[in-house]
């Protein structure tokens, strides 16, 4: 078979050459479906409550081995699935399916489960990945009915580290893999604030998700996994194999000297660059506690309460942000006012049909429709403003207009306040998210009203080459750095330095390193990424090997003097 490369989703940085294994858990194709006779059902109601006492144990048995290498938010993983086994609805639930329709225990536990699992997958957003944790429940209990639980396909994952590949990660798949038999992951599905992703970082490899591994990967491939690009090379050729052997050595050498903070082979760049990192679940914050960011350059508010049915109050709003800035400290927080569109509805925001939501209801023509939802949200941000260093953005801004509508209802949102006489933080910097081709050409008019700007590059992108994100054949016909999106960044950067308004980008172009030359040749200073991707960027930014004969400012013109063409020859070898 020749070389092949699919496109997955990046959850963890990083680069790794090994062989394949793939780790099966086929619950489906194990769990027994047969009709009892009516004497039965006690007996069949007794066999679930064995599992279900075995399933506890278990999960008991997961924390105490696990107590010494998790943190709080890890351990509260297993809270959460016991609170699953606890649920009494569940259960009855179970009880009465094999009571009126006469099924055994297994049938009745997995129709029940997967009947909760597909209610949550019709949600948008992140609360939608809980799913996982519901599936890994309903395996956990199946399998302890039999006591059968997954494996490797092959032996090799039981004797060298390999490249786990699976249909799904789950929390128990994660923690039976002793840790250094682990290169990577690669998976068919999963999200990234799934517990088994937050578990599975913890082992500081790279992590891939949404690929097509059942068609594709078979055990004992060798395999390259550039977490960075969200890429899985399959049988790769000489001249592959030879790239990102360099690469990986070059990678290597670079986190030593970040390790170490030689400062004799250290070179800086000759201006600063700010580095901040993206958030949407309060999760991702344990992330940053080791890491060297300069703050949080876009708090993506809309993910925060995404599965609820019911619109959060301003007593939630005010306590989730609270919670936020008391951890971050002094260190600034752009929050993103609630910014909803085809990939992200909240659950408590039900809109009209639309032809094409992506053109539709978004960014300040919201406001309209829900003006009580975004005046608890915007009352709860003011208030628990006081206790942060925080700035507000507003999406999807096209033009003047629609920074008037957001003033609109912050204004509202503080007369409200006043007139209750409730404390909140009456001045605060205001920013907006250019994302559209409007707010490009309008860049200097809407940045002389605001004091900062994000350029968000994903939907930029998209309105400008009229592609949608996330289209399989879309993606393979541009690249995400298409020349006018660098264009259009330069055009920004050029507003943004002659106003002197802090211009940020916060897309997902701004997650990959090898980009980086590009980007600050377009004028950037200030980059927001996820959480994952900060300490490479980082790290590739303070630490390069210096040339020969050349000073720091000399070797940066020589990283950034390559056309856009030779650019994109070199990112996609």
């Amino acid at each position: 078979m020749g070389m092949k490369t699919l496109k997955g989703i990046s959850a963890a940085s990083g680069i790794i050459k090994g062989v394949a294994c793939r780790y099966i858990e086929k619950i489906e194709e194990r769990v027994p479906h047969y009709i009892i006779d009516k004497d039965g059902v006690e007996l069949e109601v007794s066999r679930l409550d064995d599992a279900y006492s075995e399933a506890k144990e278990s999960i008991k048995k997961l924390q105490r081995s696990s107590r010494n290498i998790l943190g709080k938010i890890e351990m509260g993983i297993f809270n959460a699935h016991s609170m699953i086994l606890q649920d009494e609805t569940i259960y009855k639930e179970m009880v009465d399916l094999i009571g009126s329709r006469s099924i055994n225990a297994e049938h009745a536990a997995y129709d029940t489960f997967n009947e909760y699992a597909d209610k949550l997958k019709d949600k948008n957003g992140h609360f939608s990945e809980i799913t996982h944790d519901i599936v890994d429940v309903r395996d956990r209990l199946i399998t302890s009915f039999s006591g059968m639980s997954g494996d490797f396909g092959c032996s090799l994952g039981k004797k060298q580290p390999v490249v786990i590949v699976a249909k799904r990660l789950t929390p128990s798949m994660v923690l039976n893999i002793p840790r250094e038999h682990v290169l990577a992951f690669v998976t068919e599905e999963g999200g990234f604030t799934t517990h088994a992703t937050i578990l599975a970082r913890n082992y500081g490899v790279p992590i891939i998700l949404n690929v097509d591994v059942e068609n594709n990967i078979k055990c004992g491939d060798k395999i390259i996994v550039d977490g960075s690009a969200g890429k899985v090379i399959i049988s790769p050729d000489k001249k592959t194999n030879d790239y990102y052997s360099a690469k990986i050595e070059k990678r290597l050498a670079r986190k030593e000297l970040c390790r170490t903070g030689k400062d004799s082979s250290k070179i800086k760049l000759p201006f600063h660059v700010k580095m901040k990192a993206n958030i949407s679940t309060l999760d991702e914050l344990k992330l940053l506690k080791d890491l060297k960011c300069d703050g949080i350059g876009l708090l993506r508010s809309e993910f925060l309460f995404s599965g609820r049915d019911d619109p959060p109050s301003e007593e939630e709003w005010f306590a989730i942000y609270r919670e936020i800035f008391e951890k971050i400290g002094d260190k600034p927080v752009i929050v993103r006012l609630i910014d909803i569109g085809g990939d992200k509805l909240p659950g408590y925001l039900r809109l009209p049909p639309q032809d094409n939501p992506d053109l539709g209801i978004r960014g300040a023509r919201a406001i309209d429709m829900f003006k009580d939802v975004y005046l608890s949200h915007v009352k709860g941000l003011l208030r628990a403003a006081i206790y942060g260093n925080i700035r507000v953005l507003f999406p999807m801004v096209a033009d003047v207009s629609d920074i008037l509508s957001f003033r609109s209802i912050i204004g509202k949102a503080k007369s409200a306040l006043r007139k209750k006489q409730i404390k909140f933080r009456n001045k605060i910097k205001e920013g907006v998210m250019i994302e559209t081709p409007a707010a490009v050409v309008l860049a200097e008019n809407i940045l002389k009203m605001v004091d900062f700007a994000n350029i968000g590059s994903n939907d930029l992108i998209q309105y400008t080459l009229a592609a949608a994100r996330g289209d399989q054949l879309i993606e393979k016909r541009y690249h995400i750095l298409h020349p006018a999106l660098v264009k259009q960044i330069e055009q920004v950067v050029k507003a943004g330095k002659k106003l002197k308004k802090e211009i940020c980008l916060c897309g997902e172009i701004a997650g990959f390193e090898e980009y980086y030359p590009l980007l600050l040749s377009t004028g950037l200073r200030s980059f927001s990424v996820e959480s994952a991707k900060l300490e490479d960027i980082t790290c590739q930014l303070l630490h390069e090997k210096k040339p020969d004969k050349s000073t720091a400012k000399e070797f940066y013109k020589l990283t950034t003097k390559h056309s856009i063409d030779r650019f994109f020859k070199e990112i996609n070898r």
